[in-house]
């Protein structure tokens, strides 16, 4: 299977920044050890909110130029579910792959789509979560 690489050059959602290199390198390499050919990332613009780069992507998947988009991480997704519904539409239900190379998580058919969104609830709920505990109790 080919798949095109997707990259940011903007933090991720939870405003984590990795450099492109990086990106790369995962993708490259999660791409190799499931045996998927990977091609070379393409590189989102770093304006908030910007998907051009994704929607390009997205036209070229539909031209067959691959069979799927690696992204380097789930957390790349837009954040508005109506969004990646969009993406989801483009690809998954329309017999395309999507693979989430740090999270290795390979989505192939519409159950899967699930796993993902309720992993973007948890990761959603978590900044609502205390970041430390007071284990002194007196």
């Amino acid at each position: 299977m080919i798949l095109r690489g997707y990259i940011s050059s903007r933090p991720l959602n939870d405003n984590v920044s990795v450099d492109q290199s990086i990106q790369n390198m995962v993708i490259r390499n999660s791409c190799n050890k499931r045996g998927f050919t990977f091609l070379l990332s393409a590189t989102e613009y770093g304006m908030k909110n910007c998907f051009l780069i994704l929607n390009q992507v997205l036209q070229d998947l539909k031209k067959n130029k691959f069979q799927g988009v690696a992204f380097y991480s789930l957390l790349q997704l837009p954040k508005n579910y109506e969004d990646r519904k969009k993406i989801y539409n483009a690809s998954v239900l329309k017999g395309k792959k999507i693979f989430f190379s740090s999270e290795n998580i390979l989505v192939a058919k519409e159950s899967n789509l699930k796993k993902i969104e309720e992993i973007i609830r948890v990761q959603d709920c978590l900044k609502y979560c205390p970041k430390n505990f007071n284990t002194n109790r007196h």
